[in-house]
């Protein structure tokens, strides 16, 4: 999530969103849909939030920490979302808490306006799991799934599949199915889930579909997801990633499985040469970090885990912890883009996919060389060093998208094709490409419009 960077700089700045443009006509989404709230039969709603969505909050005293407050976005590190790691071990630790719904003093919304639109025309109440249907006007309910997104996906695929069983119980319906709205790494969740329900296919290497999905879902909202990877998940674990104006350094980050799980999927070509040409290049292999120096296997990184210790034997312990985490998520998570990518059939569940194309957005990287003679992989075209003349690097590296995610990558169109071979992606029942940026994508009213149209079409 990037929106809460731009959110603080807007603070710092004291006001700069104040402007006198005029604003556009927005649809009156109220008497849009008026006709169809009266609709008792409209199923439930999951929303399921991306990247640092959530809150995390201590598990015994509630202290916040993520996002915590304005001055910890604007200097913290974060560190401790990794050294709470110990605390998690013995049964305490952290969990999300709820929404990270905005920065209320920047006027920057990340899900409160979307949670406006099913409230006030959609007439979805927020519900809690255990809390039983009454009546009729009690249906119109709405659930939010929270989830660790420190954790692999996995860990909230089995909380999605709890909270629709919790659902059906409250409806007393165990056939009952839901509509997911699915927002960034949400969409890599539903996804799985869709596939192969509760079970880690990771572990086992079968990627035979689950049959209960279109049984349990009726319709998906795929809003900015990343299906086939962000080449910035790249760069993050090379260089660690901006907050405020700290930096979430690669030794935490490591710690974490989904800067990992949205690394590009492993067939496709995004590595290129200096002269721009496709390169086979394999940065799913941890040999291929190791090798170079590169993150978490840095001397950089090694100064910083060490000045950090109490002694160099405990620094070194530390940073073999930490590259063990890395080879462990890296194998993992390169069998969740498999997995989510796997060959698939349809089976009923209606998918939408909604998300932006007009901003140059990070689609490939060069293998360049930099200032320090060392390779690195470059995903912006003013940070390629080793420049060789006549070689585009805007074209070759930027491509359509929101900013943070390749509108190939959000329809999983990108990957070989092989004849006869069933696709890759769930059929995709309707798409719309608006120009907002991957940070505005769920305030955005024409992209509520027709994800209300979608949801509430009979």
């Amino acid at each position: 999530m990037t929106r809460f960077l731009r959110a603080l700089a807007a603070v710092l700045a004291l006001g700069v969103l104040s402007g006198c443009a005029t604003t556009p006509a927005r649809p009156d989404l109220a008497r849009l849909y008026e006709a169809d709230v009266a609709n008792t039969r409209q199923p439930p709603v999951i929303l399921i939030h991306g990247l640092m969505g959530s809150t995390l909050v201590e598990r015994d005293t509630g202290r916040e920490f993520w996002p915590g407050s304005l001055g910890a976005l604007a200097f913290s590190d974060y560190r401790d979302l990794a050294r709470m790691k110990e605390a998690e071990a013995r049964g305490g630790g952290l969990v999300p808490g709820d929404l990270f719904y905005g920065i209320g003093l920047a006027r920057v919304d990340y899900y409160r306006a979307l949670v406006d639109t099913l409230e006030k025309a959609g007439r979805f109440r927020r519900a809690e799991p255990g809390q039983p249907v009454q009546g009729d006007a009690d249906r119109r309910r709405y659930y939010v799934l929270l989830y660790d997104w420190r954790k692999e996906n996995l860990d909230a695929v089995r909380r999605l599949h709890a909270l629709i069983d919790a659902i059906r119980h409250d409806y007393g319906d165990p056939d009952l199915p839901v509509d997911i709205i699915a927002h960034s790494n949400g969409g890599l969740i539903a996804n799985y889930y869709l596939r192969y329900g509760p079970n880690d296919v990771l572990s086992s290497g079968d990627f035979s579909n689950w049959d209960e999905g279109a049984h349990r879902v009726r319709r998906v909202v795929m809003l900015g997801s990343p299906s086939l990877g962000a080449v910035t998940s790249l760069e993050r674990l090379q260089r660690g990633v901006a907050v405020g104006l700290r930096t979430v350094p690669v030794e935490v980050l490591v710690t974490f499985a989904t800067p990992f799980e949205t690394l590009p999927h492993p067939q496709a070509q995004v590595v290129f040469s200096r002269a721009g040409k496709p390169l086979a290049f394999d940065f799913w292999s941890a040999d291929t970090w190791r090798l170079r120096r590169w993150g978490v296997f840095s001397p950089e990184v090694e100064a910083r885990v060490l000045a950090q210790a109490p002694d160099r034997e405990t620094g070194e312990l530390r940073m073999a912890e930490l590259q063990a985490h890395f080879v462990r998520n890296l194998e993992r998570a390169r069998r969740f883009q498999e997995a989510i990518n796997a060959p698939v059939r349809g089976n009923g569940v209606e998918v939408a996919v909604f998300g932006g194309d007009c901003a140059p957005t990070p689609g490939r990287a060069v293998l360049d060389i930099g200032p320090d003679g060392r390779e690195r992989l470059v995903i912006r075209p003013n940070e390629v060093h080793s420049r060789i003349d006549g070689v585009d690097y805007e074209r070759l590296l930027l491509l359509p998208g929101d900013g943070l995610v390749t509108r190939d990558s959000m329809l999983g169109r990108d990957l070989p094709e092989v004849f006869g071979r069933p696709s890759g992606v769930f059929p995709i029942a309707q798409s719309l490409f608006l120009c907002e940026q991957h940070d505005q994508l769920t305030v955005n009213p024409w992209f509520q419009n027709n994800l209300l149209n979608f949801l509430l079409a009979r």
